[in-house]
């Protein structure tokens, strides 16, 4: 049997709640659909603060001039090839017989608008020349365009990956990020399901924020402090089914601040505000406890993942649910911090073998063909 191709691939990810920066090290063995991914080793460093405000100025759509994302781009592509150097060199990963074949980075996206009028469209911001210059490498990136150029909402793009990583372990893979997102494995690759599914830390982060004046709710500590008020269920629910109508994909465009400003006028100033963060992560919790199901299925094997993963009440409630047998992404072998920025790489890997890494039945695209921009080869 003919020894099968490996790659060294670096992953990079920076997620909707702009806390901070993933890189992963993964070995790919194999090529297209019938490759294996191995994690070497994972790092995460925070944004500077300087840089954290300028993007989430620019998420938010406030004015801004043009130095102003021309000096982000560049911070961003400086605070990755950081990321990277740091993960190299600091005894994080295992000696490797083989230079790093390639990087694939996400960017930071400052503006998803899959329902525009001239069409799909979202934006990636990232300046990839500091990688290339700093580790002398290929650089991956701006994945969405494709999926989006073919008429898809350009998102969720780690089904695939997921189920390169995960097809041995899961039925069902769900990403606590600050939008949670949700993969439906499937022994064929053209039945795999996922979606956007419901704010996340994005709103429990929010809530935190406008109450406590913290930027998120430390293991879940505040909404373990409350309990579920049925009044607030219905007045949450309405508000986020108001703002996700319509949309495959979510981000902060849809829970903007004006968006927590009406919320919180309808909440009012009489509820307590532990009771109001234990009962959004209640509803969370709620909405993915009935994804996917089927009256008389068997439970099903949940591997959850995300910055999510920390906040304990939330993982206590989705565990309360008797539809699913949950497993933390770190028990098989991907620390949930590493998870997405794995999956990139992975994705990286797909493009490189000419794999389509978007499903139409996930984005709506038609034809999306082989996604990615390669710089610096």
């Amino acid at each position: 049997m003919a020894q099968q191709r490996t790659r060294i691939v670096a992953g990079c990810m920076t997620g909707t709640s702009l806390d901070g920066l993933d890189v992963a090290l993964v070995k790919i063995i194999g090529s297209g659909l019938d490759m294996h991914a191995e994690l070497l080793g994972h790092h995460a460093l925070s944004l500077p603060d300087d840089l954290r405000i300028a993007l989430m100025s620019l998420a938010w759509g406030e004015a801004n001039e043009p130095i102003v994302y021309l000096r982000a781009a560049r911070a961003l592509g400086e605070i990755h090839a950081e990321g990277l150097e740091q993960l190299l060199a600091g005894g994080l990963v295992p000696p490797i017989d083989q230079p790093i074949d390639f990087v694939t980075a996400h960017g930071q996206t400052i503006w998803h608008a899959p329902k525009d009028e001239q069409g799909p469209m979202s934006w990636q911001l990232l300046d990839p020349w500091p990688i290339i210059q700093r580790l002398k490498v290929p650089v991956c990136y701006d994945l969405r365009q494709a999926d989006l150029i073919a008429g898809g909402q350009g998102a969720p793009l780690t089904p695939i990956a997921d189920w390169v990583m995960y097809r041995d372990h899961a039925d069902v893979v769900a990403n606590l990020g600050g939008v949670l997102n949700v993969t439906q494995l499937n022994a064929d690759p053209s039945q795999i399901a996922g979606k956007d599914l419901y704010p996340c830390n994005l709103l429990l982060d929010g809530l935190c924020k406008r109450y406590f004046d913290q930027p998120y709710d430390i293991d879940g500590a505040l909404a373990k402090q409350g309990h579920t008020v049925p009044a607030l269920v219905d007045a949450l629910y309405e508000a986020i089914r108001n703002a996700i109508q319509g949309h495959r994909s979510l981000g902060r465009e849809q829970f903007s601040p004006q968006w927590f400003e009406r919320l919180m006028a309808t909440l009012g100033e009489t509820n307590a505000a532990e009771d109001v963060i234990h009962t959004a992560a209640r509803l969370i919790a709620t909405q993915l406890g009935g994804t996917f199901r089927e009256a008389g299925q068997p439970k099903e094997r949940l591997v959850i993942a995300g910055g999510g993963e920390k906040n304990q009440t939330l993982v206590s409630l989705i565990e309360a649910q008797s539809y699913y047998e949950l497993y933390r992404s770190d028990d098989l072998g991907i620390p949930c911090q590493a998870r997405e920025a794995m999956g990139f790489a992975v994705l990286g890997a797909l493009s490189q073998d000419g794999v389509p890494i978007s499903l139409p039945q996930v984005t709506g695209a038609k034809d999306p063909g082989v996604a990615g921009v390669w710089v610096g080869r």
